[in-house]
C-alpha cells in the first residue's frame, strides 16, 4: 500500500504537527519590538536627559588656574664634564637629559614631596587669612597626619592634573578647587616648588663637583710641580744642553709633560671656579610661559555633553528594557526557558503586590 506524500505530517502525532524553533532573529522583529515599545524607550530616555541634567545645574562651581613653563636644557655643564674627563683619558657617552625632560616635571609635580608642601601650606581664601589646605577641603581624620595624607591624594587625584608637549615640551598645569584665589595659590605654590627643587638640585650637584675638581686641582697642582722641579734639576746639571742629541731629547720630553700637565690643571682651574659660581647660583631653570591667573568665571558645567551622555545612555538602558519587558509580556511559543521566566517573575510581582496589600 502506497502512502500519499501530501498526508505525510498530518498525523495524529504532536511532533509531527511543531513547527522548529528559529534560533535567527530577524530585524524586522526588532524593528517591531522597538515601535511597540517606543513608550517605554522614550520615558527611560527623558527620565535619563532630567537626571543629567539636574547632575550638571546641581553640581558646585569649580575654578580652574593654568600655568605652564618648559624646562631649560643643561648641556653646558655636561659638555664640561665631557672635556674635563677627556683630559684623563675618560670617555663620557652623551645621553639625554632625563631630569630636564617635561615627563620628569609631570612626575615630579604629582610626587608625595611637592605635594606635601603644598597641602602643608596655609592660604588665604575669600578674604579669610592662614587658612590651612586641609581645612578649606573639609576632611577629616583621626589624626593630623593622616589628614595631610587625605590632603595629598586629593591633590594628586582631583585638583593637580599635568599635560605635556611631546613636541613643544612645554609642561602645562592646571589646579581646580571650588575657590578662584585657592586655584591659583596652589598653581604659584606648585611653580615655586618646582624652582626651590631645581635649585636645591642645582646646588647640591654643584657642590658635589666643586669637592670633587677642589681634589683634581691639587693633585694636577703637585704633577705640574713636580714636573717644573724636573725640569729645572735638568737645566742645573745641564747648562749646554743644546749641543747634545740625547740631552736635547730628554728636554723637550720634559717639557711636553709640562705642557700637558699645564693644561690639565689650566682646565681644572676654570672648572673648578664654574661649580664655585654654580654652587651659588640662584637663577631658574624652567621658563615660565605662562603665570598662574585668578579665574574670571567658574569652569563650564559641560552641559551639552552631558545631555548627550544622557540621551545615548538612557537611549541604550530603553531599548534594553523594551527588550526585557517584550520577552516576559510576550514569551515565544515553545520556549520552556522564558516560560518558566516569566512565571517566576509573575510570581515575584504577585508576592510583592501582596505584601503591599497586607502592609496597608
Amino acid at each position: 500500500m502506497t502512502t500519499d506524500p501530501r498526508e505525510v505530517g498530518s498525523g495524529s502525532s504532536p511532533s509531527a504537527s511543531v513547527r522548529p524553533v528559529d534560533d535567527e532573529i530577524s530585524l524586522w522583529e526588532v524593528l517591531a519590538v522597538l515601535l511597540r515599545r517606543r513608550g517605554t524607550i522614550a520615558l527611560t530616555t527623558v527620565l535619563s536627559v532630567a537626571a543629567a541634567a539636574a547632575f550638571a545645574f546641581t553640581r558646585d562651581d569649580t575654578f580652574t588656574s593654568q600655568a605652564s613653563f618648559r624646562p631649560q636644557g643643561s648641556q653646558a655643564s655636561a659638555s664640561e664634564l665631557m672635556a674635563l674627563a677627556s683630559q684623563f683619558g675618560v670617555n663620557i657617552p652623551l645621553g639625554g637629559n632625563e631630569q630636564v625632560s617635561p615627563a620628569f616635571y609631570a612626575d615630579l609635580l604629582g610626587s608625595r614631596e611637592i605635594l606635601f608642601r603644598v597641602a602643608n601650606k596655609s592660604y588665604v581664601v575669600e578674604g579669610v587669612v592662614s587658612v590651612s589646605l586641609p581645612d578649606l577641603l573639609e576632611i577629616e581624620e583621626a589624626t593630623e597626619a593622616l589628614r595631610v595624607e587625605e590632603t595629598i591624594e586629593a591633590l594628586r587625584n582631583d585638583i593637580v592634573s599635568v599635560q605635556t608637549g611631546r613636541e613643544t615640551g612645554i609642561v602645562t598645569v592646571a589646579v581646580q578647587t571650588a575657590w578662584p584665589d585657592l586655584s591659583e595659590a596652589i598653581a604659584a605654590r606648585l611653580l615655586d616648588e618646582i624652582a626651590l627643587f631645581n635649585l636645591d638640585t642645582r646646588q647640591s650637584q654643584a657642590a658635589a663637583e666643586r669637592v670633587f675638581i677642589e681634589e683634581r686641582v691639587d693633585s694636577a697642582r703637585h704633577a705640574l710641580d713636580a714636573g717644573e722641579t724636573a725640569m729645572q734639576a735638568f737645566l742645573q746639571a745641564n747648562r749646554q744642553w743644546e749641543n747634545s742629541p740625547d740631552l736635547t731629547f730628554q728636554h723637550d720630553r720634559l717639557q711636553r709633560d709640562i705642557s700637558l700637565r699645564q693644561q690639565v690643571y689650566t682646565t681644572l682651574v676654570q672648572s673648578f671656579e664654574q661649580a664655585r659660581i654654580s654652587e651659588v647660583r640662584d637663577t631658574p631653570v624652567i621658563t615660565v610661559l605662562q603665570a598662574p591667573f585668578l579665574p574670571p568665571g567658574p569652569d563650564d558645567r559641560g552641559l551639552l555633553l552631558v545631555l548627550v551622555l544622557g540621551v545615548a545612555l538612557g537611549g541604550m538602558a530603553g531599548v534594553v528594557l523594551a527588550f526585557v519587558v517584550e520577552a516576559v509580556k510576550r514569551p515565544a511559543p515553545g520556549d520552556p526557558a522564558r516560560e518558566d521566566f516569566r512565571r517566576t517573575w509573575a510570581g515575584l510581582v504577585g508576592s510583592l503586590s501582596f505584601t503591599r496589600r497586607r502592609s496597608a
